[in-house]
């Protein structure tokens, strides 16, 4: 999930007190459903980023580092080998035009806000295994941040051809985050609260 730090530390600090909320979100089921993420709450589903799933992947999108790749030019440089989740990968540096990426994706992509020119190169780098599989790409997501201040996007892929089975919460299933937690506050705790 992508959480601020304030939220995270809200989240953390609340689960000191006596009713452990901080613990149940930080053990909560999650789907992603394109840049919707759906958390489990309180025995019920709550919404983020709720968005068209079939429209463009935002940078709050998991996936979004992936659709960026395909803005990939001609410029990637080996930078040496580097293991993913214990998989031997190379790991390339590289830039990334979004506008091409655009172009090439159905759906298209959105883009982070900055100048058009940032847009067209940020940085990127992407880990490849032996079969060509990414299993690692970042992206540089706030082109006008300062060098040591960026902010990048980061997926990791594996357990590739493992067959899986999930279904997102139809609409009426999802409570405003508040109403959720709200109803999580008030949810009674075992015996060893």
């Amino acid at each position: 999930m992508f959480f601020t730090d304030g939220l995270t530390a809200t989240l953390i600090e609340r689960g000191d007190d006596d009713r452990g909320l901080g613990e149940r979100v930080r053990q909560s089921e999650m789907i992603y459903d394109g840049a919707n993420a759906y958390v489990w709450i309180a025995d019920r589903w709550t919404g983020f980023f709720l968005v068209d799933p079939g429209g463009p992947r935002g940078p709050n999108d998991p996936l979004w580092p992936l659709d960026a790749l395909f803005g990939a030019g001609n410029d990637a440089v080996q930078i040496g080998p580097e293991a993913v989740r214990g998989v031997p990968a190379t790991r390339c540096r590289l830039t990334v035009d979004l506008a091409r990426a655009d172009a090439a994706l159905p759906a298209g992509v959105s883009v982070p806000s900055g100048p058009y020119r940032s847009l067209s190169r940020l940085p990127a780098e992407v880990w490849l295994d032996a079969a060509g599989l990414a299993r690692r790409i970042s992206v540089n997501s706030e082109p006008t941040a300062a060098a040591d201040a960026r902010v990048w996007s980061i997926v990791e892929l594996w357990d590739f051809g493992v067959p899986i089975d999930i279904t997102p919460p139809d609409p009426d299933e999802v409570l405003a985050p508040s109403e959720a937690y709200r109803l999580a506050e008030e949810e009674p705790r075992g015996p060893d609260a």
